[in-house]
């Protein structure tokens, strides 16, 4: 009976274990040369159809973990661990620049895990506020200069106290968010104008310009400049409880692509942390069946069946969801997330669902 017990729980589980498999492409290289401009995920493409399972295939190595140690001209092999794919990497002699002060260091930069030219500007440039930050945020009310617009080094006038010698994000207001399941406020997206020094802490703060990347006048916000952000994200397959959707692209299209941007519904509070891979699916549409078995092209919908599409009955159906593509999440805030279309088999819309890999 035992034995019985133990072949029907091998047969439950076989398939799962089965799915599990690192799978490899049948044109993966069996050595490769890392070149400038290349990146982790790159590197895994060339091996996997799931990129952002590469932690799998470095097997966690240590030496990989930290992405300062793989440089261009690094050699990597493709060999086998107990019948799985593992990469290892045979390290090229550096290349050392003299620096005036007479020390050594490497003339070559690691490479990071994705392209950080398509994300670096929603690394550095853009904040979102929930509603109570925004009410509490300082205003830039004026300046020693009378102007509509101010310049690098004027000292302008915040009215709150600040922390003297901190430096602050000088942000205008941009698009609110709205979630498409719940109605609430998600957030505000704030975009960099320039960034200022407090110099006197006071009722009314004292600070310098010290950049100016767009027009700066009153009314702007003012909110403490973020820590240096991580380049390195290690990715994961968000858990299967989670569901969210793309409500907006950075573009402001409807459609975008790979390499694009875009923001989802759901931040740390939905716990969609910094490397939540999800899978992108088109929500399947409903057709009307008309008694005769014509099937209704939705561009001649009636007002009624608009209704009528939110349920389903015998005379509709719900079409399969269509696979779009896959992102991965760089930068999580409270109730939303910036994210990076990494894989596209179709264009990727507002509205599109996003579910466990």
């Amino acid at each position: 009976m035992l034995r019985l017990l133990i072949a029907l729980l091998l047969l439950v589980l076989a398939p799962l274990t089965l799915a599990d498999v690192l799978k490899l492409k049948k044109d993966s290289p069996q050595t490769y040369v890392v070149v400038k401009g290349d990146t982790l995920w790159d590197i895994s493409a060339k091996y996997l159809n799931s990129p952002w399972r590469w932690p799998e295939l470095w097997g966690y190595n240590k030496q990989i973990a930290d992405p300062h140690w793989i440089y261009p001209g690094d050699k990597i092999s493709l060999i086998y661990v107990n019948g799985k794919p593992k990469l290892v990497v045979n390290k090229s002699k550096p290349k050392l620049t003299m620096s005036r002060h007479g020390r050594k260091s490497s003339k070559i930069k690691p490479i990071p895990t994705l392209a950080l030219e398509d994300i670096e500007q929603f690394l550095t440039h853009s904040q979102v506020a929930t509603a109570a930050q925004l009410e509490n945020a300082p205003v830039l009310v004026g300046s020693e200069r009378d102007t509509l617009f101010y310049k690098k080094h004027d000292i302008i006038f915040a009215n709150k106290s600040l922390i003297a010698g901190k430096k602050y994000g000088i942000y205008r207001k941009g698009r609110s968010f709205v979630s498409p399941a719940s109605q609430t406020h998600l957030g505000t997206e704030l975009e960099l104008v320039g960034r200022a020094v407090v110099t006197v802490n006071a009722a009314i703060s004292r600070l310098e310009i010290l950049e100016v990347e767009s027009e700066i006048n009153n009314g702007q916000l003012l909110m403490p400049l973020l820590d240096t952000l991580p380049a390195y994200f290690m990715p994961k397959a968000a858990a299967k409880d989670i569901k969210s959707s793309v409500i907006a692209t950075a573009t402001y299209f409807k459609e975008t692509g790979k390499n694009n941007v875009v923001i989802i519904d759901g931040g740390k509070a939905q716990n969609i942390d910094v490397g939540s891979v999800f899978s992108i699916y088109q929500p399947g549409k409903i057709q009307f069946v008309d008694s005769d078995g014509t099937v209704r092209d939705p561009m001649s919908y009636r007002s009624y069946d608009n209704v009528r599409a939110y349920f389903i009955d015998d005379e509709s159906q719900r079409l399969p969801n269509v696979y779009r593509g896959e992102l991965m999440v760089f930068r999580s805030f409270e109730n939303l997330s910036y994210a990076l279309v990494t894989n596209i088999i179709r264009p990727v819309r507002n509205g599109d669902d996003l579910i466990n890999p």
